[in-house]
C-alpha cells in the first residue's frame, strides 16, 4: 500500500521537483496507448460518430554514463480515424506528434488541452564537468526552478488533463474560453513557439541553492534574450523560485514561486507577470496567480490536490478569468489506484460587447471537465490504466459543446 501511495504521490508533486530531467533516473519508459470518443457537437459539426484512432507507442530512454546524461523519446503511431459508421481511413506508421485523442481537439477550437498535439520526439544531452554544474544542450530541457498550474502527466499519460481549466492563451473572443496565462518556471522555454529546445547552464549547491541561464531556440541576432532563473532552499520547508524569460527585450516574462513542503502537506503558491506590448493582433499584458495544496492521507491511502488560478488582463475592458479543479488518488488493495480529475473554468469576457445588440448576450464563456481512471500496478514494471473524460464547454458567444473520449494506457518502467 504504501509503494502504491508514494507511487501516486510522487506524480502530484512532479511540479515542485526543482531540477528533474524529463525521466528522472537511468532507465526505459514505454507507453502504447489507443483512445476512442466522440468529437465536440454543437454549431457547425455535423460528424458525431464514435472515432477510434489507433495506436501511440512512446519510448523513452535516460542513460547517465560517468559525466554525461542522454535522453531521448520518440513517438510511432499506428494511425488511423476509424468512425462508428463504418468508414476508416488506412493506418499510417509514422513517426508522429499527435495524440490518439487528437480528433476532440481540431473541432470548435476544442480540446483537453491548451496545445492539442505533443513533440514526435526530443533529445537531450548533459555534460557535468564539476559536482553541481551541468551543461545541457537539446530539444526538450525540462529545468524549472518552482511550482506551477500543473498537467501532471504528459499528454499520453491516464493522468493528464486540461490545463488552468481548459483557459485558451488569447484575447476574450479570440478563442472559445480565454484566459491562459503562461508561466516561465522552465526557464529553457521561448514563450513566442512554445519550446524547451535550448542551450543551457545551471549550477546546483546541494538542494541548496540553483542558478541557472539559458538561450532559447528561436532566438535572432536582431532580437537577442537569454532566460535566467534562481531557486533557493533555505530550510526543509521552504523553496523558493524566481525566474524571468526574455532578458534583453521589452516584452518577458517574469515568475515567482514558494513552496511550502511538510510531512503530509505541500502547499505551492505562484505568480506570473506576462509583459506584451499591445498591437494589432495581440492583447497586451498579462497577470496570474494561483495555488495548489497536495494532501497526502497514508492510513486510508489517499492523496488530494485541489488548485486555483485567477488571470487579469491590463486592458481594463476585459474582465477576470478564473478555474479551479482537483485531483484525488486512492490507493486500495496493494496494487490499485483509483483516481480523478474535474475542474471549471471562467473565461474573460470583453466589456465592450454590452454595447452592441450582436454581442450583448455575449460572455467568458465556461469549461467544466471530469477525468476518472483506475490503474492496476502489475508488477514493479508494468501498469495498465483506463480512463474516461467528458468535458462541456460553452463558448463566449454562449454556443454549447459536448465531447467524451476513453481510452487505455500501459506502461512499463525499467
Amino acid at each position: 500500500m504504501k509503494k502504491i501511495l508514494a507511487f501516486a504521490a510522487g506524480l502530484l508533486l512532479t511540479c515542485s521537483v526543482s531540477f528533474a530531467q524529463v525521466l528522472d533516473s537511468t532507465g526505459v519508459k514505454n507507453t502504447l496507448s489507443t483512445s476512442f470518443g466522440m468529437p465536440y457537437g454543437g454549431s457547425g459539426n455535423t460528424d458525431r460518430h464514435v472515432h477510434l484512432y489507433g495506436l501511440l507507442e512512446t519510448l523513452q530512454v535516460r542513460l547517465d554514463v560517468s559525466k554525461f546524461t542522454v535522453e531521448g523519446m520518440l513517438n510511432w503511431g499506428a494511425l488511423a480515424d476509424w468512425k462508428a459508421d463504418g468508414s476508416f481511413d488506412a493506418f499510417t506508421f509514422a513517426n508522429t506528434g499527435i495524440t490518439p485523442f487528437y480528433y476532440t481537439n481540431h473541432i470548435n477550437q476544442g480540446g483537453w488541452w491548451t496545445n492539442g498535439t505533443i513533440e514526435s520526439y526530443y533529445v537531450n544531452f548533459l555534460f557535468h564537468p564539476i559536482k553541481g554544474l551541468d551543461l545541457g544542450m537539446g530539444t526538450r530541457l525540462n529545468w524549472v526552478v518552482g511550482p506551477a498550474p500543473s498537467s501532471l502527466d504528459n499528454y499520453w499519460g491516464y493522468k493528464a488533463h486540461i490545463v488552468q481549466g481548459g483557459l485558451k492563451d488569447a484575447a476574450p473572443g479570440g478563442a472559445d474560453v480565454a484566459g491562459y496565462t503562461y508561466y516561465a518556471n522552465c526557464y529553457t522555454s521561448l514563450y513566442q513557439t512554445n519550446t524547451k529546445a535550448a542551450i543551457a547552464a545551471r549550477y546546483r549547491y546541494e538542494d541548496l541553492l540553483e542558478v541557472g541561464i539559458s538561450i532559447p531556440s528561436g532566438v535572432t541576432t536582431s532580437a537577442p534574450l537569454f532566460n535566467a532563473a534562481f531557486m533557493i532552499h533555505p530550510v526543509d520547508f521552504l523553496r523558493i523560485g524566481i525566474a524571468y524569460e526574455g532578458i534583453l527585450q521589452s516584452n518577458g516574462n517574469l515568475y515567482t514561486g514558494i513552496t511550502f513542503g511538510f510531512k503530509n502537506f505541500v502547499l505551492d503558491t505562484y505568480l506570473a507577470a506576462n509583459f506584451r506590448t499591445k498591437k494589432a493582433g495581440d492583447f497586451g499584458s498579462r497577470w496570474g496567480t494561483g495555488a495548489a495544496a497536495t494532501f497526502t492521507i497514508p492510513k486510508i491511502g489517499i492523496v488530494l490536490r485541489p488548485e486555483i488560478g485567477f488571470s487579469f488582463y491590463d486592458d481594463s475592458n476585459y474582465t477576470l478569468a478564473w478555474y479551479t479543479g482537483a485531483r484525488m488518488d486512492f490507493s486500495f488493495g496493494g496494487k490499485y489506484v483509483l483516481g480523478a480529475w474535474s475542474s471549471i473554468a471562467f473565461g474573460s469576457a470583453d466589456k465592450r460587447w454590452a454595447n452592441s445588440r450582436a454581442t450583448a448576450n455575449w460572455s467568458g464563456g465556461n469549461v467544466f471537465d471530469i477525468r476518472p481512471d483506475f490503474t492496476w500496478v502489475i508488477n514493479k514494471a508494468n501498469s495498465l490504466s483506463a480512463y474516461f473524460d467528458f468535458q462541456n464547454r460553452v463558448n463566449y458567444k454562449n454556443e454549447n459543446y459536448n465531447t467524451w473520449a476513453s481510452g487505455f494506457v500501459w506502461t512499463y518502467r525499467k
